[in-house]
């Protein structure tokens, strides 16, 4: 099983500063005792226009785009705010998040791209180019493991219509490319063409990365794409497969704060809304 111990990088939260371990331990104190039924993350606020909040002509579809007035739906419940080491094209993202089964885990990765802020994201890196990769946790079937459950399942629930891609329709023309475990982690290589706000199919290329944390019923998922353009012909494939690659589970902690809305620190903040 995977080290419970940071191994590469100390990103201790005194390191971090005491701001951050005050955040953290507050946010887990204020959750414990939630545990209201389950709920889709959403917001209320109003998103007018694709280019205003992502500022990239119509046309380009990121690491999925908006979908009017809610947020899409990722599953990623954050126990305390995401928190990033380095600066420019090399930072470490590492975040906290619960899960299924009363495990709280601290995942992180590499990424040459900027952590995305703001209320429609939750774990996301992304450029100016529409390369990027995002975060989102499911439970995996039951009876089944993340190394031999169907990679058709990756595909259900990446590629829904409530997911990151599928602001303007479900995703069509999904394939599979390859499938492989590694270190104890799911690779799966996906092509797929996603509806841009005009309508029209935009190629793409997606490199989906998921680990089970010990004691976990859910699956988290890292998940890396770009344009079919750039993934063959730019840096994007370099890049998305260095943040891919990258992930890896820091620490595990048993907790009794279900993975729910109400147990996300931003929920008291009044960042989310039921």
């Amino acid at each position: 099983p995977p080290s419970r111990q940071v191994s590469r990088v100390d990103l201790s939260r005194r390191q971090l500063g005491a701001a951050a371990v005050q955040v953290g331990t507050a946010a887990l104190s204020a959750r414990a005792a939630l545990a209201a039924d389950d709920q889709q993350m959403r917001t209320s606020e109003s998103i007018s226009g694709y280019t205003a909040l992502t500022g990239e002509p119509g046309s380009s579809l990121g690491a999925g785009a908006i979908s009017g007035k809610s947020r899409p739906r990722t599953g990623v419940c954050l126990l305390e705010p995401v928190i990033t080491v380095g600066s420019g094209k090399s930072i470490t993202v590492q975040s906290l998040v619960a899960t299924d089964g009363g495990v709280a885990a601290t995942t992180r990765f590499d990424s040459p791209f900027p952590l995305a802020t703001g209320m429609y994201y939750d774990v996301e890196v992304r450029n100016d180019k529409g390369d990027g990769a995002f975060m989102q946790v499911e439970r995996v079937p039951s009876g089944q493991t993340i190394d031999k459950v169907d990679a058709g399942w990756f595909l259900s629930t990446v590629f829904s219509a409530q997911g990151r891609f599928g602001a303007y329709g479900v995703p069509t023309d999904m394939r599979v490319l390859s499938s492989q475990v590694k270190d104890g982690k799911r690779y799966v290589d996906v092509s797929f063409s996603a509806l841009t706000p005009g309508g029209s199919e935009q190629k793409r290329h997606a490199l989906i990365v998921a680990l089970v944390p010990p004691g976990s019923e859910d699956a988290i998922m890292l998940v890396g794409g770009a344009t079919d353009l750039r993934w063959k012909k730019g840096d994007a494939e370099a890049n998305v497969r260095k943040i891919v690659e990258s992930f890896q589970l820091d620490s595990t902690r048993a907790v009794k704060i279900p993975r729910k809305v109400k147990s996300d620190y931003r929920f008291a903040e009044g960042k989310l809304y039921e």
